[in-house]
């Protein structure tokens, strides 16, 4: 396949797989490849001393990348307006951290053991989702944006519970083949977003569980505006709607990774009562994320234009 032909199924994305090309052993690929290599070095590097060269770096690029800090800091101000500066910028501090931190795994997460995986990781909650699968349920997870969210879903998968999930592919081939064969090496199917939500939930139905990301914004047309923290949020209403369809329960699951102790945490809740009405249950659905988010808020992706759609129009990251 010519480089003009891969752009175009990428661009088009509908019925997108990712697959290797030879393509790419180009030399404007050698940059990806030279960092996949540190990332794999990295692997293998005690996670105490990987998290804390990780912290200070990434404390120190939370300064230099100005534009998603900027988007942290109006996200916070909006959300905890009660807040003080300093409690939001050593938020985002740590927040950057963390970023780095998880980053500095993705090679350990992408190349070593189920068993060392399963050391690196801890459940909260688990028997929520046993429960579930016992009483003969489908299960959809629904996972807010913690930066673990990827690691957290992989680990997932080593506990024998494969998973499908939407995700929009990314603008490199190379780095979407990579980073997509992780996300499936312990099974699984992800779904590019653009090709429609059935693909994800006939995968519910045929018993996988889903991995569903409810926090976004897609704008007014598609969303009912609810609380959210200190403010209101463009929120998707139709949790509801697609546990109906995939004949599945809706357990809330928030990732965290926690370098104090090394481990990928994974705090599960309940399934959740979902109510026909829209507005509440999008109001259910941010009640939850507020609940995980509060006590770890440094978790979160803060940089996300969470707040995009208002209601008189503004643009609150221009």
């Amino acid at each position: 396949m010519t480089d003009s032909q891969q752009n175009l199924r990428l661009t088009a994305r509908v019925g997108y797989e990712p697959y290797f090309s030879w393509s790419y052993l180009k030399p404007k690929y050698w940059g990806i490849w030279l960092g996949i290599f540190f990332l794999l070095l990295l692997a293998f590097v005690p996670f105490r001393v990987r998290d804390k060269v990780a912290a200070k770096l990434g404390i120190w690029i939370g300064y230099k990348a100005r534009k998603q800090r900027k988007r942290a800091q109006i996200n916070l101000t909006y959300c905890f307006p009660d807040w003080t500066e300093r409690q939001r910028e050593e938020v985002i501090d740590k927040m950057f951290a963390i970023v780095a931190q998880v980053m500095f795994g993705i090679g350990e997460i992408a190349v070593r053991s189920k068993a060392h995986l399963q050391r690196r990781s801890e459940f909260i909650g688990i028997e929520h989702i046993r429960k579930a699968r016992e009483a003969g349920h489908n299960i959809i997870l629904m996972v807010p944006h913690g930066w673990a969210i990827d690691a957290s879903g992989i680990i997932l998968h080593t506990h024998g519970m494969p998973m499908t999930s939407m995700y929009n592919p990314h603008r490199n081939p190379l780095v979407d083949w990579l980073w997509t064969m992780v996300r499936q090496r312990f099974g699984g199917k992800m779904h590019a977003r653009q090709n429609g939500i059935k693909p994800f939930l006939t995968s519910v139905r045929q018993g996988e569980m889903g991995y569903y990301l409810p926090d976004e914004d897609f704008g007014a047309e598609q969303s009912v505006f609810v609380d959210f923290f200190g403010t209101y949020k463009a929120t998707l209403p139709g949790l509801n709607k697609m546990a109906k369809l995939a004949k599945a329960v809706v357990i809330p699951m928030f990732p965290r990774y926690n370098a104090k102790n090394g481990k990928y945490e994974m705090e599960i809740h309940p399934a959740m009562m979902l109510s026909d009405e829209p507005e509440k249950s999008a109001r259910s659905m941010n009640e939850e994320i507020e609940s995980f988010v509060a006590q770890a808020p440094e978790q979160y992706v803060w940089i996300l234009q969470l707040l995009r759609t208002r209601k008189d129009g503004e643009d609150l990251y221009d």
